[in-house]
């Protein structure tokens, strides 16, 4: 059996049942904090795995970031949609292109996302060809434009299986994540268990890790022995491209102290790059945006962006 590793993301409008659908994909709850079941929606990234057995004895190990869809919260969805091979786009049924939509898809659109599969859910409440029309319409003139829409209910399972094809159709078009001997994982989550020390998240791309190998921490520019690798609770020697890893570094701490571990930090070697505090950058001006939204401002020196 080949194994291919693939890591996908969701996207769309809060209460449009992004983590019920990963639910009823794959079983697990990507909503884990108690203020998320209190609340009833995803404040931090969640994670979940997907496989995929192919009839030609191939299988796709695919990663699932689940990120919140509230307009709060966005900071934390970028968080989770870099360096991902697909984007799972979730539009209700019920309620059709929302605001946070809209967002997302230009999020997806900066970032460089060119493949999504569209997961039309709570098809059960109705109105699927007023709102695929809808969606049609304003996915026109995007990368998204001819992406497959697949109706789905996470409550009756309808589309459910429909959707996992479609999923597979995409996957078995991608190259497989390339190896160019530039290992990064960029932290989306640090944190500290007990008896074992420090554990660092991220989507793994560039290369390869091993465990047992000295790694550099990048911008702070400190080193680290990884002690041990995990892809969705399996142990690893080695970590490659397109794998959701989890790396244990004993000898670290998590905080924001020029000497600990944070979200957005970068675990390299020691021959890819140095930090640096010069930036060469390319300002995008999406043309979706509405004239009287704060972004379309005209952009003048000294100007600040964030």
């Amino acid at each position: 059996m080949t194994e291919k590793h693939f890591v996908l993301a969701t996207a769309g409008h809060v209460d449009h049942g992004k983590s019920a659908l990963v639910k009823a994909l794959t079983g697990t709850d990507p909503d884990r904090l108690p203020e998320e079941k209190a609340r009833g929606i995803t404040i931090e990234l969640g994670f979940a795995e997907l496989i995929l057995d192919q009839p030609n004895e191939q299988q796709f190990h695919i990663g699932i970031v689940d990120v919140p869809g509230h307009e709060d919260f966005v900071r934390n969805m970028i968080a989770g949609v870099g360096s991902v091979d697909l984007a799972l786009l979730v539009i209700a049924a019920d309620d059709g292109w929302m605001p946070q939509t809209e967002e997302h898809l230009q999020i997806l659109t900066y970032l460089g996302v060119q493949r999504a599969v569209i997961a039309l859910t709570k098809s059960d409440l109705g109105k699927i060809d007023i709102i695929t029309t809808q969606i049609r319409d304003r996915l026109r003139d995007t990368a998204f434009a001819d992406s497959q829409i697949i109706p789905t209910s996470s409550r009756t399972g309808d589309g459910v299986e429909d959707l996992k094809r479609a999923l597979a159709d995409e996957f078995a078009t991608l190259p497989p994540p390339r190896d160019f001997g530039k290992p990064r994982l960029f932290i989306d989550r640090a944190f500290t268990l007990r008896g074992i020390g420090t554990v660092v998240t991220g989507t793994f791309t560039g290369g390869k890790l091993r465990r047992g190998q000295t790694v550099v921490i990048q911008p702070q520019n400190f080193s680290a022995r990884i002690r041990s690798i995990q892809n969705h609770g399996r142990d690893l020697e080695v970590a490659e491209s397109g794998m959701r890893t989890a790396i244990n570094l004993p000898d670290t701490a998590v905080g924001t102290t020029s000497s600990a571990l944070k979200r957005g930090d970068v675990i390299t070697i020691v021959d890819v790059a140095a930090a640096t505090a010069t930036l060469d950058v390319l300002l995008e001006r999406s043309p979706r945006l509405h004239r009287k939204a704060p972004a379309p401002r005209p952009l003048k020196t000294r100007t600040s962006v964030n």
